[in-house]
C-alpha cells in the first residue's frame, strides 16, 4: 500500500494501532514499521511521536491490561457477595476467549527483562491486580465467607495460580474445565471449603 508522505498522526491512533499489531502479531511485533504500515504511514511519522519504540511497547501493553481488568472488575463487582465475586472473577479469567490477552501478559514477562519501561508497567499491572484480588478476599473476611487470612498473601496466591493457569492455556496443557478446577481448588485451600460452590462437573479432570 502506497504511503501517504503527509499523513500526520495523533498519538491515540498511534496507541490504537499498536494495540492491534500486539493482539495480532504479538508485543514484540510492536515496532515503528508495523504500526506505520498499519495507519498507511511511513515509519519515521511513528517515530516523530514516539521515537522512544519500547515506551510506545510499554504503553500498549498497559492499555491492554488496564481495559482487560477494567471489563474484569465490572463483571466482578456486578455480584454482591465475596463469594459470587471471587467465583465470577476465577471463572471469567479461565475463560478461552482470553487467549490474546494472556499471550501479551505472557509475552511481557519476557520482554520486560531488557526492556525497562516494560517492566516497570508490568510491575505496576501486577499491583493493580493484586490490590484489586486482596480487596475482594479482605471483604469475604469481613463478612465471615472466608476464612481469616491475610488477604494480601492469599491474593499472591491466587495470582500466581492464574498466571501459570493461564500460560498452561496458551499451548493447550490441559482442558479449560482442569484450569477452572485448579483455580477453585487453591481457593478452596486458602479460603474455606464454605467459600465457594461445588467444583465444576461438566467433564473428568484429565490426566496430567
Amino acid at each position: 500500500m502506497r504511503h501517504n508522505k503527509h499523513r500526520h498522526l495523533e498519538q491515540e491512533e498511534v496507541i490504537t494501532a499498536a494495540v492491534g499489531v500486539a493482539f495480532d502479531v504479538g508485543l514484540h511485533a510492536v515496532t515503528a514499521e508495523a504500526v506505520g504500515a498499519r495507519l498507511s504511514a511511513p515509519a519515521k511519522s511513528v517515530l516523530a511521536l514516539w521515537p522512544d519504540i519500547e515506551a510506545l511497547v510499554a504503553v500498549t501493553f498497559s492499555r491492554i491490561v488496564a481495559a482487560e481488568l477494567a471489563e474484569v472488575k465490572r463483571a466482578v463487582l456486578a455480584n454482591p457477595s465475596p463469594r459470587q465475586q471471587l467465583t465470577v472473577l476465577l471463572e471469567t479469567l479461565a475463560e478461552p476467549v482470553r487467549l490474546d490477552v494472556d499471550a501479551v501478559w505472557l509475552e511481557s514477562w519476557s520482554l520486560g527483562r531488557r526492556n525497562e519501561a516494560l517492566g516497570a508497567v508490568v510491575r505496576s499491572e501486577e499491583g493493580a491486580w493484586h490490590t484489586f484480588v486482596a480487596a475482594v478476599i479482605r471483604r469475604g473476611v469481613k463478612s465471615g465467607d472466608f476464612m481469616e487470612v491475610d488477604p494480601d498473601e492469599i491474593a499472591a496466591h491466587l495470582l500466581a495460580t492464574i498466571d501459570g493457569v493461564n500460560a498452561y492455556s496458551l499451548v493447550g496443557y490441559r482442558s479449560d474445565l482442569d484450569r477452572l478446577r485448579l483455580l477453585h481448588a487453591v481457593a478452596r485451600t486458602h479460603l474455606g471449603a464454605g467459600s465457594f460452590a461445588a467444583d465444576p462437573e461438566r467433564e473428568p479432570v484429565s490426566a496430567i
